[in-house]
């Protein structure tokens, strides 16, 4: 069963709906399930590009780097005097320091390549079926009545790149100085221009 509000999938014989809260009745939710079982009309897939992860994380990165240096490199150094080790006091704080340092940037890169990888947007007639993420992979069905409002945005970066992001609100989405703050963020489409006209398309919004 699907939820009357969001979309979101919700068990059966559920009262209320784990995502937005919302009631939940039977009817309803028999109403809000998928009746076109024909191949997508459009698909869409974001494109990663690997620097541009890797340079919104740098401050995070260096913040890290410092923070795990003292903390875990400052208890290492009793333990090694505990010990009784002959190493030199700052080889533990050099040693946390460059494991955070590279570290970190690594193991996000391959997470959001990974994620990238997995996650595609399919229209169909009636819906939006999407998979995304790789540490929690998530599937979703929400019908297009349940889309209450569209929009596309370009960052810097994008725009160079010919990538945009397309929000598709829902009831359940909050807002924030008239912008949606959640809801379904589609990110870095190519040619986002000509996927945001398909999309409306379909959608009617």
């Amino acid at each position: 069963m699907f939820c009357n509000q969001c979309g979101k999938q919700v068990e059966a014989g559920a009262k209320f709906c784990s995502n937005c809260g919302a009631t939940v009745s039977s009817v309803e939710a028999q109403r809000s399930m998928p009746t076109d079982a024909g191949e997508p009309l459009v698909v869409l897939c974001p494109r990663f590009i690997g620097w541009v992860t890797m340079l919104s994380l740098l401050p995070l990165q260096l913040f890290l780097t410092v923070w795990a240096a003292g903390f875990f490199g400052g208890f290492s150094m009793f333990a090694i005097k505990w010990l009784g080790l002959s190493l030199p006091p700052w080889s533990t704080f050099v040693f946390f320091g460059c494991l955070f340092f590279f570290g970190i940037p690594l193991l996000v890169y391959f997470g959001k390549k990974k994620t990238y990888a997995q996650t595609e947007y399919r229209f169909f007639k009636d819906r939006l079926e999407y998979v995304e993420g790789f540490w929690t992979a998530e599937n979703k069905t929400i019908r297009y009545d349940k889309i209450t409002e569209t929009s596309m945005r370009r960052g810097i970066i994008q725009k160079k790149y010919g990538l945009g992001t397309i929000f598709l609100a829902t009831p359940a989405t909050g807002f924030q100085q008239g912008r949606s703050i959640s809801g379904i963020r589609i990110k870095d489409v190519e040619e986002p221009e000509r996927m945001y006209e398909q999309v409306q398309s379909l959608i009617g919004k």
